[in-house]
């Protein structure tokens, strides 16, 4: 190295490691917004103002001292200056002498209970368990329990409900003379899980070298110090002619001036508090890797293969795909940016295509309709500029009222908007559902707000001030009983005016969205017509899934009788106590057989011990495995084997989340994981799984999904079949993590190599308190239970005891996902899906 590189590596050192090797942050003791220093300075007195000013980078310094290093000498730092307060800031104590709350505050703080853990508990009807531990669950405040658990409820949102449905251009409306973007408002037809800028998912990610990582990464040591390196430290510096140059650079621009050797010697001197940068390495699965012929190094990872030469293939397979995911491991949780999709960019899109380009992002405003992502039907899109331009003659929603009396709290902006007068708004009930729904009765109304501009927001205060009830699956309400996906709230028509042309358009939805269709559509006393699918007409329509459920018992006013689909065949589950109910579907043309048993459609007896079969009730018998599609997906189900059919058709929202952001580079454990469908999800997106499962024979399952889907069942993946608890141990031992790790046990089972009893409320938190330490930071941990008398309050306040067992502090409960449109339920739903973000 040339001796004025050294002499600038030497100065450079001396300004920047000073810092570093206490705490290494140069700027640690100062305030982040008055990070600079004045390290170099030759004749000060009389320049520090004079000399002009010029930003240079530490490459242009390099290029300086070479030329002249006499200019420049190293004369320590001088300490900046503290900010001075302004007047208005408030002084922070640690004990203030009174502490202020609003009414509504004081109210909430009166109700909050904490939960109250007993040694031993016993609930109704049980035996004493030594190791059972019992919480008192209040569900009085919903609200602050998820503040406790770190959710936001308005975060809440849902995914499009049917993959593939796109939005509508139903109408325009002229509102300016200038040519252009700016010269129509267009009214359009949302889909739920639409966003109007699609700026949600983008905004809540940030992109790293192999994916993204969400914001709540902010907080986790790796990510901080990834962005302390990266943080510019400013340095001025004053040559012997009074100039003045403004030298940036971040840790990272010093750490790569050092030589291997300086680094080891600094990794001694700060110990485990410094990090070396990434540095490309061949980790020991390279070596027993089958050899490559282009590959120089082919012969090193012969002879290690040679060693291994006694051992059998599937030792040597195993060893392959264990070696093969720490080659993959990172330590941060990557996932594929799923940027939710976007009304604007949709329309762009399609204007572009007719020849009459438009402006996108933020030039277009949402001021009518279905604005927030929850929300379907009309919209109306219109210039920024030009709102004033145009006049909503009216508007019309249909909702379903009915959410458990769970209603949202009063907020001025809900009273804003809902301040026209009752007397002008009219409500009409479109439909009553109580029979069999025990105090679960829900009713469609349908609410025409004229001449003012509204939301669908709007109602929600008008029909809880109406009704005495909420909105089902308003999260707002009640985050932890979402009786719905969405908050089921449609426009269903619009007309609007123009102000400066004399034009009118007025625009009527044609058919309600599934979820609302199923609670609304109830012609000829539940009596079905042929064809009819009560609310799954988009479902019957979807080309990318063709298995769901087309009747719910008596969700769908037929108690006992559940009618699934798979492909071109049905599958019904009759409780021979109740009446058989219809096959909708049957002479609609796309369905060839009727399988039929006679059992409890209880989710949770799937797959038991039992000599209950399906059998072929009418028409052609299906092949013994045969492939359906969801979300675009391939699973290889069977009808008449046994109880379970392969997959579990209530987890679809799960799956499609999956296949959405999973990518190369994410892991996925699926514990518990019958026949890997999860894992297949993920798998789609290329990601690498790992399937735990006791049950040798569903798992064995995994591969035929895989082929299904032209995917290799290669190093990327493992199946292994044992106990759960055992392999966790096992897992953490090796050190392996994943951005994934999901939790779906039995409610209650007998099994592994002890026979051990099983059960949720038992050993849930012990469960939990494993599977948290092999996520990775910013990871994700799915926890699941189909216990129906397990609250879920009940089911978090278990799993955050795993966490606070496992030593994970601030784990975010960071989304509940209710069940799909078509599994809608009486009263509370009976499968908790819980995700955690871990720190």
């Amino acid at each position: 190295m040339k001796r004025g590189s050294r002499c600038l590596q030497a100065s450079l050192l001396a300004l920047g490691f000073v810092a570093l090797s206490d705490g290494f942050s140069m700027a640690s003791k100062l305030p982040t917004s008055r990070r600079t220093f004045e390290p170099f300075a030759a004749l000060r007195a009389g320049t520090e103002g004079g000399g002009k000013r010029k930003q240079i980078t530490i490459k242009e310094l390099q290029e300086k001292m070479l030329k002249s290093p006499s200019k420049y000498s190293a004369m320590g730092t001088e300490p900046s200056r503290k900010k001075k307060a302004t007047r208005r800031t408030r002084r922070r104590v640690e004990s203030p002498k009174q502490q202020y709350l609003y009414a509504s505050q004081r109210s909430a703080k009166q109700q909050a209970v904490a939960p109250a853990k007993k040694d031993i508990g016993k609930e109704e009807g049980e035996n004493e368990n030594e190791n059972e531990t019992v919480f008192t669950v209040d569900t009085r405040n919903p609200l602050l329990q998820a503040k406790e658990f770190g959710m936001v409820p308005a975060t809440q949102h849902c995914d499009p409900l049917v993959d593939g449905l796109k939005p509508r251009l139903v109408g325009q409306i002229r509102i300016s003379e200038e040519a252009g973007s700016g010269s129509f408002a267009y009214l359009v037809e949302k889909p739920a899980g639409w966003s109007i800028l699609g700026s949600q998912a983008s905004k809540s990610k940030k992109t790293t070298a192999k994916g993204t990582v969400t914001d709540t990464e902010e907080s986790m040591p790796a990510v901080q110090e990834q962005r302390r390196r990266k943080t510019k430290t400013q340095v001025k510096l004053v040559d012997e002619d009074g100039n003045i140059d403004i030298l940036e650079y971040s840790e990272e621009d010093i750490l790569a001036l050092l030589t291997p050797e300086e680094l080891e010697e600094m990794k001694e001197d700060l110990g485990t508090d410094f990090q070396a940068p990434a540095r490309s390495k061949r980790l020991a699965a390279d070596l027993i890797m089958p050899p490559k012929d282009d590959d120089p190094d082919s012969s090193v990872r012969s002879h290690i293969k040679d060693e291994h030469r006694d051992l059998d293939e599937e030792t040597l397979s195993n060893l392959r795909r264990i070696e093969g995911r720490k080659q993959r491991a990172s330590e941060i949780a990557t996932f594929a940016e799923a940027a939710r999709p976007s009304v604007i960019t949709w329309l762009k899109d399609v204007k572009a295509g007719e020849g009459v380009p438009i402006r996108g992002g933020n030039f277009w405003t949402a001021i009518a309709g279905a604005c927030e992502v929850d929300d379907s039907g009309l919209v109306l899109l219109c210039p920024k500029a030009n709102t004033e331009s145009i006049f909503v003659e009216y508007a019309e929603y249909v909702t379903v009222v009915g959410n458990g009396g769970h209603l949202v709290p009063r907020s001025k902006v809900n009273r804003n908007a809902a301040s026209s007068s009752n007397d002008v708004i009219k409500f009409e009930i479109v439909s009553k559902v109580r029979k069999g729904r025990g105090d679960d009765a829900i009713q469609t109304v349908r609410v025409l707000i004229p001449d003012k501009t509204s939301t669908c927001s709007s109602i929600v205060e008008l029909c809880q001030k109406q009704f005495q009830d909420g909105i089902r699956g308003d999260p707002a309400g009640n985050p932890f009983d979402r009786r719905a996906r969405r908050r089921l709230i449609h426009c269903e028509s619009m007309s609007v005016s123009s102000l400066v042309f004399d034009e009118t358009c007025e625009v009527e939805t044609d058919m309600f969205p599934d979820d609302i269709a199923v609670l609304a559509d109830r012609r000829n006393h539940l009596e079905y017509t042929t064809g009819s699918f009560l609310g799954r007409a988009s479902l019957q329509q979807n080309e990318m899934t063709n298995a769901y459920r087309e009747v719910n018992g008596a969700a769908d006013g037929f108690p006992g009788w559940t009618v699934d689909r798979y492909d071109k065949w049905l599958l019904v589950q009759h409780d021979p106590k109740e009446p058989r109910g219809p096959l909708p579907s049957i002479h609609d043309g796309n369905t060839l057989g009727i399988y039929y048993i006679e059992s409890s459609p209880d989710r949770s007896s799937m797959g038991a011990s039992t000599n209950a079969r399906a059998r072929l009730l009418e028409g052609k018998p299906a092949p013994e495995f045969f492939p359906i599609v969801e979300n675009g997906v391939k699973y290889v189900v069977n009808l008449d084997r046994d109880l379970s059919t392969g997959i579990f058709l209530d987890q679809r929202p799960q799956r499609a989340w999956l296949s959405r952001n999973c990518c190369v580079d994410t892991q996925l454990l699926n514990c518990f994981a019958h026949t890997g469908a999860f894992s297949v999800a993920a798998a789609s997106t290329g990601a690498s799984t790992v399937s735990i499962d006791l049950s040798k024979k569903w798992l064995d399952r995994l591969s035929t999904h895989l082929e299904a889907n032209d995917i290799e069942f290669d190093e990327r993946h493992d199946a292994i079949y044992g106990d759960c608890f055992d392999w966790l141990s096992r897992l953490a031992k090796r050190g392996e993590k994943y951005d994934i790790v999901i939790l779906d046990p039995p409610s209650s089972s007998v099994g592994g190599r002890k026979k051990k009893r099983w059960s949720i409320k038992n050993d849930m938190d012990e469960l939990v308190a494993l599977a948290a330490n092999l996520v990775k930071k910013g990871g994700l941990l799915w926890t699941t239970t189909n216990s129906a008398s397990t609250h879920p309050i009940k089911f978090a306040r278990l799993c955050q005891k795993g966490l606070d067992d496992a030593g994970i502090e601030n784990a975010k409960l960071e989304r509940i996902q209710p069940m799909p449109a078509d599994f809608q339920t009486i009263g509370p739903q009976p499968v908790t899906n819980l995700v955690w973000r871990i720190p």
